[in-house]
């Protein structure tokens, strides 16, 4: 497992003092990337060779949200590969070791000049070696939908949106999503299907279901694609 150790900043907190579930994938992010960083295999230098990894799924259970000036330990680690896709689990505890977020998520490798998928060769796959999957409830990576949503207000997707790979940022779509949950709303789990990425500029049709203790979001782009599928649960 690759740890990275911080405390929780004034900066990514909100009025309760703790951060949300954009800010916790903001951090698995952040430690995903400095995993590859140090195995050699970062996204820097993945990009130079003409391939990137690509988020296709997220799963994230929450116990807690960490606090303004908690010591955090985030983790991730590899526990599995499978043709196009690679698998990765990551981890949030407190200082005393308590689990506080646990995650399931799904990579897929992409080839930079075609948007074609690539198989990950072997010693990408030996770098990263292969771990014991966190013990969760695990859902599958695809999201069913049906039924009637309703269509909100357009957004526009704006710079600062934008990562490294010239699309959407991961995080900003969940973030864009949770403006439309109710106020009282406490998320224990989200789910995140990304399906076709947001560009710079491009205005996004957000739709939405509400059912009993679950809400669901997805953000539609001008040709009405699904982008991305988000859903909710307390």
């Amino acid at each position: 497992m690759y740890r990275m150790n911080r405390s929780v900043t004034y900066s990514e907190v909100g009025g309760d003092f703790k951060t949300d579930m954009a800010q916790v994938i903001n951090y698995f992010q952040d430690c995903s990337c400095f995993h590859s960083d140090s195995l050699g295999v970062g996204p820097e230098v993945l990009e130079e060779a003409g391939s990137v990894w690509i988020l296709n799924s997220w799963q994230i259970v929450v116990e807690r949200y960490p606090k303004y000036g908690e010591n955090i330990s985030v983790g991730t680690w590899a526990y599995g590969f499978k043709g196009f896709l690679g698998m990765r689990n990551f981890i949030i505890d407190d200082a005393e070791g308590n689990r506080l977020v646990r995650a399931n998520s799904v990579w897929a490798m992409i080839d930079v000049k075609n948007g074609q998928l690539v198989r990950p060769d072997e010693d990408m796959t030996k770098v990263y070696g292969i771990e014991e999957k966190e013990p969760m409830e695990y859902a599958g990576r695809k999201i069913g939908i049906s039924g009637e949503f309703e269509t909100l207000d357009i957004v526009k997707v704006t710079r600062a949106c934008l990562d490294t790979n010239h699309h959407m940022n991961n995080g900003r779509y969940v973030a864009i999503a949770m403006e439309y949950l109710p106020e009282d709303f406490k998320i224990r789990q989200v789910r995140v299907e990304y399906k076709v990425p947001a560009f710079y500029g491009e205005i996004l049709t957000p739709k939405k279901q509400v059912q009993e203790g679950k809400v669901t979001i997805l953000l539609e782009n001008g040709e009405g694609k699904v982008c991305v599928i988000t859903e909710f649960t307390e």
